[in-house]
């Protein structure tokens, strides 16, 4: 018995001895794997996030008086979020939720359409057709009229401004420009003279000729000069630049006016003319 007895309490210490190392070698290997990475020379785990900035959200309608209230671009933003809501759901009613958001941007287009035109009947100084008409027949009277004024007025500059156009040997552009500008003179009976670069290599360099042929209008007795074409250029496109390169140089017109046409000084299409906003204090 006394045998049996000493039997049982040294298995007893074993199992015990047995539990204890195997408690102290779970703790000491938890341990080890909180110690475990950069110092250990092992990459951390890395864990992935769910990026919900790429779920679609069910956006918030608001009231239809709300709706009114906002600006543009956050109805377009409303109706982006719904369209992918719309789509991600692949329900019925969120399709039709985006269609009522676009019927709503519809109607408030139009309705802002209605007033654009009500404003322009009541502010004629708005109105581009107060200055130009739509129609054909309206819009080949007032070309006629500032074809009129132009020729007019460069003739009547014939005696204080002449035309140069620099060439070169062997330029079959620059003879083809000495037509158009023959054409010019017997128009507007305006002197014409040309030159070779190479024989006045000075002058070429003072009008900064870089290409030919180059073409200048001259004002006589004076320093003054503007160039009208650089290349081949057609007979409507010199006179036009030629009538607003004596406008310039007679100082009637600033260089933010230079595209002004025949009657357009003063009018809706004048960039010298403020847009009437009076500034607040």
């Amino acid at each position: 018995m006394i045998i049996l007895m000493m039997m049982r309490q040294f298995y007893h210490v074993i199992i015990i001895t047995l539990v204890s190392t195997i408690i102290f070698s779970e703790a000491t290997l938890g341990q080890d794997r909180e110690k475990r990475g950069w110092n250990w020379y092992e990459d951390p785990v890395e864990v992935v996030e769910e990026d919900d900035s790429k779920i679609a959200k069910e956006p918030i309608i608001p009231p239809h008086e709300h709706l009114k209230k906002m600006t543009p671009a956050a109805i377009g933003e409303l109706m982006d979020e719904q369209l992918a809501f719309a789509i991600v759901s692949e329900e019925v009613g969120e399709v039709a939720e985006y269609f009522q958001l676009m019927d709503f941007a519809r109607k408030r287009s139009k309705t802002f359409t209605a007033l654009t035109a009500q404003a322009l009947l009541f502010n004629p100084k708005l109105n581009a057709r107060s200055a130009y008409p739509v129609t054909n027949a309206g819009r080949t009277i007032v070309s006629k009229e500032r074809k009129e004024i132009r020729d007019r007025r460069l003739i009547n500059e014939r005696g204080d401004f002449a035309i140069v156009m620099f060439s070169a040997k062997g330029c079959n552009a620059c003879n083809v420009q000495w037509g158009t500008l023959q054409a010019f003179e017997d128009r507007t009976g305006w002197n014409i003279s040309k030159m070779d670069i190479h024989q006045y290599p000075d002058r070429a360099a003072r009008f900064n000729v870089e290409v030919t042929p180059t073409t200048f209008i001259i004002q006589k007795n004076t320093k003054n000069y503007f160039p009208v074409s650089v290349g081949l250029e057609s007979l409507p496109a010199i006179a036009d630049n030629a009538y607003r390169a004596v406008r310039l140089l007679r100082k009637e017109i600033t260089p933010g006016q230079f595209l002004n046409g025949a009657n357009q000084d003063g009018g809706f299409f004048d960039p010298g003319v403020t847009s009437g906003f009076e500034g607040g204090e």
